[in-house]
């Protein structure tokens, strides 16, 4: 998924010359935590601000003087993930999103778990189920298989590397009743790591 398909469009920005006042006011408003600064000439990103950093200042300061100007920026065919990594590393909870010179978007740490919540099914009726295999190839195919074998649709999957030589594997399964799938998983020699046993009785 690419940061174009989860960013926030609808951009809500200040200039320079504007006062901590103002740009507090524009977040309580459009209930947002960050601004980008943009020129008044060229409409060009010239650095940002958020709630965090204003909420102790004195109104009356221009937001030139309190900007963050080395801003971290992303585009909008990046990877989700890269993005997040990027956000992780610096310590930030926002990213202008550059089109060119232009601000086409705003990645947000929210933008993010909701990307998160849509990638591993959380937001829709499933079941969860979850082994620990050996760290080699044909593992998710021979389990998709499995799921196959017992008409069950897999909803999302992803692989979570584990201790040394294995990984997890997490599956969103579409139904509320995945027990004789579980049990087929048991009778092949899975690791079962979830449901655990007092759920499935």
């Amino acid at each position: 998924m690419r940061v174009e398909e989860v960013m926030q469009r609808d951009i809500i920005s200040i200039v320079p010359t504007d006062t901590v006042g103002h740009a507090v006011s524009l977040m309580l408003e459009n209930k947002v935590r960050h601004l980008p600064v943009l020129s008044v000439e060229t409409e060009e990103l010239t650095g940002i601000v958020s709630n965090r950093d204003l909420r102790a200042l004195d109104p009356q300061l221009i937001i030139q003087e309190v900007m963050i100007e080395n801003v971290h920026t992303a585009f909008p065919g990046d990877f989700v993930e890269e993005a997040a990594y990027m956000m992780l590393e610096n310590k930030i909870h926002c990213l202008p999103v550059m089109d060119d010179e232009n601000v086409a978007g705003m990645l947000t740490d929210t933008d993010l778990l909701r990307t998160l919540v849509k990638l591993t099914g959380s937001d829709r009726p499933t079941s969860r189920v979850e082994v620990d295999v050996p760290d080699e190839s044909g593992q998710l195919a021979r389990l998709t298989t499995i799921a196959k074998d017992y008409k069950m649709n897999i909803q999302s999957i992803f692989a979570i590397p584990s201790e040394q030589d294995r990984m997890r594997i997490v599956m969103r399964m579409q139904t509320i009743n995945p027990h004789s799938f579980v049990q087929e998983l048991k009778h092949q020699g899975y690791v079962l790591i979830w449901p655990e046993e007092p759920e499935m009785r």
